[in-house]
């Protein structure tokens, strides 16, 4: 075994021992698996993954959202930002975000300490609440880094009814003004696992993303009146179960129409006070559209207007607001290079579009982004099923080592 191999392997080593101990730190106190921005399961993962860039020899900094930072300075201030995110979707899994920010700590720390300062200046980023599993706000931390993050997005609240401004003060952030956009930053990359079946039906090691789906997500709320389901006849009610009925069979079937480019997912339906024998006062749904196409999403929210408008009539609709992320071409000259690496170590790789939203798709709309996915044993994702091969998981770091090496040390 020569130095490079056995370099993986301790690499890899590194990896899976940080992918467990990460995972740790999601486990509730209810065996529930879920790591949630701004909660003290979050707050574990931090103090963990600033052990392991202080230990790599990083300078270690927040900033005001709580986006985590590890930074190796270079010869010049332009940055090369790489990373993922560090939360979870409810009962997710252990590889979704998290694998991208650790494969970053462990390439960035191997290749400074092999080779000493960059050129570039080389930071590891892991973002906040990028899965909107407890806030509405997606991609809060990496919408931050572009400087386009709202003070309004900080009026959402949680289901509990704390506001994220709320949560984020609640763990030691919001100390400073939100981010007018960095300007240092030259280009963005970041590794993730595929969360579809493609890269494992196709055999193949390594996902080359070219672009990114845009993602259309809000929820909407349908006010009826709360009263007793025996005593209150039909004709009298103000129900608004069948009003949101009517509402999702609308906009399936206007979806339906561009099933070869678009998908329409209600993934929550919430009745309250959810009592078999109670007509709900209310019903709220979740709505997550994605498309290739930014005309489609521009469509689709003319669509829940319309419907709103058509069905309004004893019961009150009301709209949140709309989170809208365009679909993203991600560096052309990135891709081509990134395939160059891949064919030079001999790796099986397949070029492709991402379905899912991720942290690039944001970054990418300002900043020169590449991503490159690893295979989700039989497609699996947001799942505590999640899984990626160790030989899959070296083959991916090993390549974002090569191309981060490009990037920041030879410019």
């Amino acid at each position: 075994m020569n130095a490079a191999e056995k370099r993986e392997q301790t690499d890899l080593q590194w990896l899976t021992g940080a992918i467990e101990a990460a995972a740790q730190t999601g486990l509730r106190p209810d065996g529930e698996y879920w790591r949630a921005t701004y909660t003290k399961e979050d707050n574990k993962v931090v103090d963990l993954l600033r052990q392991y860039m202080t230990e790599a020899g990083m300078e270690v900094y927040s900033d005001a959202v709580g986006n985590l930072f590890g930074r190796f300075p270079g010869e010049s201030e332009e940055v090369i930002l790489v990373g993922s995110h560090r939360d979870t979707v409810r009962q997710g899994g252990r590889y979704d975000g998290i694998l991208g920010v650790l494969t970053a700590i462990r390439a960035a720390a191997s290749l400074h300490a092999e080779l000493g300062r960059p050129q570039k200046t080389l930071e590891v980023v892991a973002t906040c609440e990028e899965e909107s599993s407890r806030f509405l706000t997606s991609y809060l931390g990496s919408h931050h880094i572009c400087g386009d993050l709202q003070e309004e997005s900080l009026k959402d609240m949680d289901k509990n009814g704390i506001s994220l401004k709320e949560a984020m003060q609640a763990s030691g952030y919001l100390k400073e003004p939100l981010s007018r956009g960095r300007q240092d930053i030259d280009h963005f990359v970041e590794l993730h696992i595929e969360q579809g079946g493609v890269l494992e039906h196709e055999k193949k090691q390594i996902g080359i993303v070219t672009s990114i789906v845009g993602l259309l997500c809000t929820e909407i709320r349908f006010f009826g009146h709360q009263n007793h389901a025996g005593t209150t006849p039909m004709a009298l009610r103000k129900d608004p179960v069948p009003t949101a009925a009517a509402y999702i069979s609308r906009l399936f079937d206007w979806a339906r129409q561009y099933m070869d480019d678009t998908v329409c997912t209600i993934g929550q339906l919430r009745t309250l006070p959810g009592s078999a024998n109670v007509i709900p006062e209310s019903v709220t749904i979740s709505i997550d559209i994605r498309s290739a196409r930014a005309e489609r999403l521009s469509e689709a929210q003319q669509v829940l207007q319309q419907l709103k408008k058509e069905l309004e009539e004893s019961i009150d609709i009301q709209i949140a607001p709309i989170e809208c992320e365009q679909p993203v071409l991600l560096d052309e000259e990135g891709v081509r290079t990134l395939t160059a690496l891949a064919q030079a170590a001999g790796m099986s790789y397949q070029v492709m579009p991402s379905g899912a939203g991720h942290d690039s798709q944001v970054i990418g709309l300002k900043y020169k982004t590449n991503m490159i996915f690893v295979p989700s044993v039989e497609g699996i994702s947001h799942n505590p099923k999640e899984y990626t091969k160790p030989e899959d998981l070296n083959a991916g770091m090993k390549l974002l080592r090569a191309y981060i090496k490009k990037l920041a040390w030879q410019g």
